[in-house]
């Protein structure tokens, strides 16, 4: 056998692999999630038969998702719906699990979590946080939980200590975000500036504890973090964490989380090419079969053995 024709057969073979749907292989779907996220832990305690392959950041997941490599994406939804915005390929199928957001801070760090929440209460109820709200996600319905109870503060803190007083005597408050998830925080055109949401309200928190503090000057700074870095609550280089993080009591273990400032649902992204699916119980189930045009496994190992045969029926004289 030539060695022509064997690379021929391995060619087709590649062919055919690559055109099989992700979840055929294992006869369960493929989820594609941003890992360490609650999507990924919802997934791993939720979706036992799902394969799950964990990415570093969304638009990888995405990308993955487009490339086939993947049969859905878990994510938040208001990050799904950005991603979806401009492609008709791609389509939200189903949402789950009411989430909420947080600032965190070090535990101990009770001057600066005060602050952060009476500011945070300011631009609720002055309606500022309605503007802000609009200028990402447009003409959404505002739904925000009210988690406060006796504990969250009503007043800045007299006689600042800590992190909060450093951040004063600096004239800006450092907020640690992973800035590849639009529409809460990514880098602009420039890709030195950051935009979105969580920057905008970081920008209102700052200038309502400068104005508290008598400083008209008191700025918000943006310090790039990766999703590992903010997980391991190290504060090292930052005051507090501003990054689309949800409230769950295993991360509530490692830092104080601030008043919910966003309240969402996460989603499931689907492409063109994924199964049909009617909520997400169904991802814990196994794929089901696709009457579409696209080649099967059985007719892969077809292929592979016809080719096999001609190859070999096909000898030098």
């Amino acid at each position: 056998m030539k060695l022509a024709q064997i690379m021929t057969a391995v060619f087709v073979a590649t062919l055919l692999v690559a055109a099989i749907p992700a979840s055929a292989a294992t006869g369960n779907y493929t989820l594609g999630v941003q890992s360490g996220t609650t999507s990924d832990t919802y997934a791993a305690e939720n979706l036992p038969n799902a394969n799950v392959m964990g990415y570093d950041t969304i638009d990888l997941a995405v990308a993955a998702l487009e490339q086939g490599d993947v049969d859905f994406v878990l994510g938040d939804l208001p990050t799904l719906k950005f991603y979806k915005a401009d492609k008709d390929d791609l389509s939200i199928a189903g949402t789950f699990s009411e989430e909420d957001f947080g600032i965190g801070v070090a535990p101990g760090e009770s001057d600066l979590l005060a602050a952060i929440n009476v500011a945070l209460g300011e631009i609720i109820d002055s309606g500022e946080y309605d503007t802000i709200f609009a200028d990402s996600f447009g003409d959404e319905i505002v739904v925000l939980t009210d988690d406060t109870n006796a504990n969250t503060a009503t007043e800045y803190p007299a006689e600042p200590t800590g992190a909060l007083a450093a951040a004063l005597e600096a004239g800006t408050i450092a907020f640690g975000t992973d800035p590849y998830y639009p529409p809460f925080e990514s880098y602009a055109a420039d890709n030195e500036t950051m935009v979105g949401f969580d920057v905008d309200i970081a920008n209102a928190i700052a200038a309502k504890i400068g104005a508290a503090y008598d400083d008209d000057n008191f700025s918000a700074t943006m310090v790039e973090k990766t999703w590992d870095d903010l997980l391991a609550f190290g504060y090292d280089n930052y005051d507090a964490t501003l990054s689309a993080m949800t409230k769950t009591e295993q991360r509530a273990e490692k830092t104080d989380f601030s008043r919910a400032y966003y309240s969402s649902k996460q989603g499931i992204l689907a492409s063109a090419d994924s199964p049909s699916i009617t909520g997400v119980d169904d991802l814990n189930k196994a794929a089901e079969e696709e009457e579409d045009d696209s080649p099967s496994v059985s007719l892969f190992v077809s292929a592979i053995a016809v080719g096999i045969i001609a190859l070999f029926s096909r000898r030098k004289h």
